[in-house]
């Protein structure tokens, strides 16, 4: 008689369900393909979830992730309501090292306006991550717009560890920065990431 094998097959776990899990944290990798990524920012942004917190340690990783960040909201400007933001903030790693938390939200999508006010700045890849924060700080406190723009992923990286560190700088008074990256033509066939800086009341 011959014997009969039962095999049990695990159904997909959901975006939805590795939420309610509790699990909603995204590594991204220096390989980490940011349309893949960003498809899943997209779907979780149109859902009644929170979007992913995506984890980053090393410049590609976060240049893949701005880049997820950046796609996804083109994604989403086809549903004309809903939009994202990132937050970016440090935490520790086991050998004492930092890596880069990116939480994102949803915000409701706005004609834009003003940014020809914004205050324009530039980073390389050599720009000071403390001396770029220091400036954001400033304008944070006065309340206004910026416009940060980078070209490559060390340049993105002091980028977002700058807003980071402002972040910081500002936590104590009563005011936070949320930052929307969109990509940017810079010079013919040279793509650049910028981000839209806004303050906002804690």
């Amino acid at each position: 008689m011959p014997f009969a094998y039962r095999i049990r097959l695990r159904p997909p776990v959901s975006s939805d369900d590795r939420i309610a899990k509790g699990n909603n944290l995204t590594k991204m990798g220096s390989v980490s393909n940011p349309r893949d990524v960003a498809m899943l920012i997209a779907a979780q942004a149109r859902a009644p979830v929170d979007c992913p917190t995506l984890q980053a340690i090393g410049p590609q990783a976060t240049n893949q992730a701005v880049k997820a960040i950046a796609i996804a909201r083109t994604f989403l400007k086809e549903s004309q309501s809903i939009d994202i933001c990132m937050q970016p903030e440090f935490f520790q790693l086991e050998d004492g090292h930092s890596g880069l938390l990116l939480l994102l939200r949803k915000k409701q999508r706005r004609a834009r306006s003003g940014e020809d006010e914004a205050q324009s700045l530039k980073a390389a890849s050599g720009t000071d991550a403390k001396v770029l924060a220091g400036a954001i700080s400033s304008f944070a406190r006065e309340g206004r717009r910026m416009v940060v723009t980078g070209i490559g992923a060390a340049a993105i990286n002091q980028v977002v560890k700058a807003i980071a560190i402002a972040r910081k700088n500002i936590e104590d008074e009563a005011i936070d920065l949320t930052c929307k990256p969109e990509f940017t033509e810079v010079n013919e066939g040279v793509t650049a990431l910028r981000m839209l800086l806004l303050v906002e009341q804690t």
